[in-house]
């Protein structure tokens, strides 16, 4: 138990992070399962609110589209009806929009390059943070022709 605690004092971990963390430091795969509900009895793990937190951090702070964000949950270990309630609370088609706009106007602060190559170089930034490819295609086109209401 006094691991456990250790390890959550560095750091917000899910109870499959925990438990995957007890496992290599040799404690009894027994002795897992009790630890974890100790755990989630004295409120110090919740796999609920941190994947929710965690979710709005990656769209609002990172600029992450609904993909990277999926990936990026799942990798933190939790479950999948986690992740997808996380991502119907962040991930609107407003929010979606908006933050690719930002991850943009982030990226390419004096403007996307004209032609072809520059919108395909935005298109696969977009694309490789987690956004669908129609949200891409919408916010470099709205970059390239200025109309996104954020600039200047």
């Amino acid at each position: 138990m006094e691991l456990a605690i250790g390890m959550l004092a560095r750091r917000p971990l899910s109870e499959g992070e925990v438990a995957l963390r007890l496992a290599r430091k040799g404690v009894a795969e027994g002795e897992i399962p009790a630890v974890l509900s100790r755990l989630r009895e004295l409120g110090l793990v919740d796999d609920a609110a941190l994947c929710r937190r965690l979710a709005r951090s990656y769209q609002d702070e990172r600029r992450y589209g609904p993909a990277k964000i999926a990936w990026k949950l799942a990798s933190r270990r939790f479950s999948r009806d986690l992740v997808d309630e996380a991502l119907r609370e962040v991930a609107s088609p407003g929010a979606v929009a908006e933050a690719a706009a930002l991850a943009l106007r982030k990226k390419f602060r004096e403007g996307i390059p004209q032609g072809r190559d520059g919108a395909a170089k935005a298109y696969r930034y977009l694309a490789g943070r987690g956004f669908p490819p129609d949200v891409c295609r919408a916010a470099v086109g709205r970059r390239l022709t200025g109309s996104f209401q954020g600039d200047g």
